[in-house]
């Protein structure tokens, strides 16, 4: 009776763990998400032929995103 009442709190806990790690996953998502603002991530080739312009892309994004940070970074220290 001991071992069944152990494996149920041992499974009730497990389950808190679980439930509160999940969440603290999706917030931090849709934190990010609302950081980078407006800006649109390049969407990922599915053909060959695309990958060119996907790196043209990228690196568009990139800097885009560089020169964000940096002007935050500037505004911050200011």
């Amino acid at each position: 009776m001991k071992l069944i009442l152990l494996l149920a709190a041992l499974l009730i806990v497990g389950l808190l763990v679980n439930q509160q790690l999940n969440q603290g996953t999706a917030a931090d998502a849709e934190r990010a998400a609302e950081a980078s603002g407006s800006s649109q991530v390049p969407e990922v080739p599915t053909k060959p032929g695309d990958v060119p312009q996907f790196e043209k892309d990228m690196n568009s994004f990139m800097e885009d995103e560089a020169a964000k940070q940096q002007k935050q970074l500037d505004q911050a220290t200011q």
